[in-house]
């Protein structure tokens, strides 16, 4: 099921900072006709810890809604609560998601046992497929091999991690050598090493959502020539990520700026606290969009 291109979705604000659903709405049928293979929300790049809890259910709600079941929907448990991840999964599953990730607690540093029991409370509460959102690189938080291996023998439905690690080739590596079959890898961090995961044996890509157009055309280069027309691909889209990838506010400005002007967001509004892109950032990207756009 995890496998393929699948964009963590923006969340759209008006220019007053307010939830714009209609905006999102737009953003999850773009996605959908463009033939991603999921959808994932909220994540980093959402902005998740700007969001109240009952505006990340209206937005997961109308992401529902949206895909109409065209693609699977994975809500992303990031509650720092274990009781709390516990009622937010069950939301995610009453509303109708077809899979689940979750982001270990990070906010306070806790042993990795607690970080495990956080794990298991969330995978016997619900039991859709479900991916762990392994960040090591935003959060801090690592766990051993052997720990995710017996989390996996007693929750079958686990069966999936997301790799947000610099570098993430060798975490990948190290991982399908522990763990064996079972689990497919998603790379994160806009898939900056996605060409070397690929052909380590990842399987898919979760990034933003304003390149996916992009992002589909290098994931399936990559897997039909990974030495031949997805390199020169990869390599044509590498100069947008590596400006993206600055900071994690930089990513959310950058995915939001391309959506709005693609006409899919009414506005690139980041909730404040956060960045506005300087004339020089703009220009450099609507370059990358017209190089792009011939390119690829």
């Amino acid at each position: 099921m995890f496998q393929g291109v699948i964009p963590i979705v923006q969340t759209p604000f008006d220019e007053s900072g307010a939830l714009d659903l209609a905006s999102l709405k737009r953003q999850i049928n773009w996605l959908c006709e463009l033939g991603v293979d999921g959808v994932a929300y909220p994540g980093f790049v959402s902005e998740w810890w700007k969001l109240s809890e009952t505006e990340m259910l209206d937005a997961t709600r109308a992401i529902i809604e949206a895909a109409q079941g065209r693609v699977p929907v994975i809500g992303n448990v990031t509650a720092q609560a274990t009781y709390l991840a516990v009622e937010q999964a069950k939301a995610f599953q009453s509303m109708g998601c077809a899979g689940l990730m979750c982001l270990p607690p990070f906010v306070v540093p806790r042993a990795p046992a607690a970080l495990i029991a956080h794990q298991r409370a969330v995978l016997e509460a619900v039991p859709l497929p479900h991916i762990l959102q392994y960040s090591a690189s935003l959060t801090g938080i690592r766990l051993e091999a052997s720990q995710l291996k017996a989390l996996r023998a007693e929750f079958p439905h686990f069966s999936c991690i997301k790799v947000d690690f610099i570098p993430p080739g060798p975490v990948v590596s190290d991982l399908i050598d522990s763990l064996g079959e079972g689990f497919t890898y998603l790379i994160g961090f806009a898939g900056l090493q996605l060409a070397d995961c690929l052909k380590r044996g990842a399987h898919g890509l979760m990034g933003g959502a304003g390149h996916t157009r992009e992002d589909i055309v290098v994931f399936r280069a990559l897997q039909s020539d990974p030495d031949g027309a997805g390199r020169i691909a990869f390599e044509q889209l590498l100069p947008l990520i590596n400006l993206e990838m600055q900071t994690i506010d930089m990513s959310i400005a950058t995915h939001k700026w391309l959506l709005k002007q693609l006409g899919i967001h009414a506005s690139d509004h980041v909730r404040k606290p956060g960045p506005v892109l300087d004339r020089w950032q703009q220009e450099e990207l609507r370059g990358h969009m017209r190089r792009l756009g011939a390119a690829i």
